[in-house]
């Protein structure tokens, strides 16, 4: 099965060309992510009508190069599918509009596919070993979740933010310490360059299954307000980001860990955008002894991962989401 599939959620314009076995093994033929990040540098975050005109102006000339990487012709093209939500409005519609201009003009079936499910399976492009069921930790700017993967389609939700992601946390964070946009990952960076803090934030909701960063992020807002020497001192501002990260990190473990002790499941992966950061990945490597990740590509959005999903849920009999609703309904319960 050749799926070629489109993914436009929010900042990054991604298409890819994926392939099936009959023992539905994964190969990615083509894959083009093109991120928006200098065209949204000025104002400090995405702005959704620029993102929108981005995607607009970028998708036709990243699907002829799919095409023409791939050296595939669209009539070989098996299913059609596409970023159906949740995400940015205005960016989903250029998507879905492109994929279904295609679909229309070839002939080609069509499913749209829930972002955060294509996360949820993501794990499974470049880890053959990971087997149902699993325990999958969404985390990004605008997700934090904890959910039972059961098989492909079966999905139950353990533990959700009640308020902030932890993504927005790393960021938020990043603007007071003076990063620009993006300044999660440039924290990250710095707190990697020194191997303890003489701060400490705490670990919030100890007692609940879900995640809270509202009142962490205020925690850490004090805290940087207390050592604004940090501003003529980078030992200082090393010491605030380990600081930070270790907290967000700490929370996001020891829920993964209640998750572990009361499921009994011991098959753990943990996707999205902050997966890529790699103090997260060491500490969930020492803490678990069967954790998985995608590779760096695929923590970010992408649309193998949204092929990978459609391609997944037409093997095993699912049906996809509307292509006509932006906001199509969530899967995972």
């Amino acid at each position: 099965m050749k799926i070629l599939s489109f993914e436009t959620s929010c900042d990054e314009t991604s298409i890819a060309l994926l392939e099936l076995d009959d023992d539905l093994n994964p190969t990615i033929v083509a894959e083009e992510i093109l991120s928006q990040t200098k065209t949204h540098v000025e104002y400090g975050g995405v702005v959704p009508e620029l993102a929108a005109r981005e995607h607009m102006q970028n998708l036709p000339l990243l699907y002829d190069k799919v095409l023409n990487d791939s050296k595939v012709e669209i009539e070989e093209i098996d299913l059609l599918s596409v970023t159906a939500g949740p995400g940015l409005k205005g960016c989903l519609l250029m998507g879905l509009s492109f994929a279904q201009a295609i679909s229309t003009v070839n002939n080609k079936e069509i499913v749209g596919v829930n972002h955060i499910e294509g996360h949820i399976l993501a794990g499974l492009l470049n880890n053959k070993e990971l087997s149902f069921p699993y325990l999958a930790l969404v985390v990004s700017g605008g997700h934090t979740e904890i959910v039972q993967v059961n098989s492909v389609g079966d999905y139950k939700v353990l533990s959700r933010t009640t308020d902030d992601a932890a993504g927005e946390a790393f960021d938020k964070s990043a603007h007071l310490l003076g990063f620009s946009y993006p300044g999660g990952p440039q924290l990250a960076n710095l707190a990697d360059t020194v191997s303890s803090s003489e701060f400490s934030l705490p670990i919030v909701m100890k007692g609940n299954v879900n995640f809270s960063f509202s009142g962490l992020k205020t925690a850490i807002s004090l805290l940087i307000k207390k050592n604004e020497n940090f501003k003529s001192d980078e030992n200082i501002k090393a010491s605030l980001c380990f600081a930070i990260q270790d907290s967000i990190v700490a929370n996001l473990i020891t829920k993964l860990d209640m998750a572990v002790k009361n499921t009994g499941i011991e098959n753990i992966l943990i996707t999205g955008g902050v997966s890529a950061n790699q103090y997260l990945r060491n500490k969930a490597k020492d803490r678990f002894k069967n954790v998985y990740f995608p590779d760096k590509l695929h923590c970010m959005d992408n649309a193998a991962m949204i092929a990978l999903t459609a391609g997944l849920r037409k093997a095993n009999g699912l049906e996809g989401y509307s292509t006509k609703d932006v906001f199509c309904r969530n899967p995972i319960k």
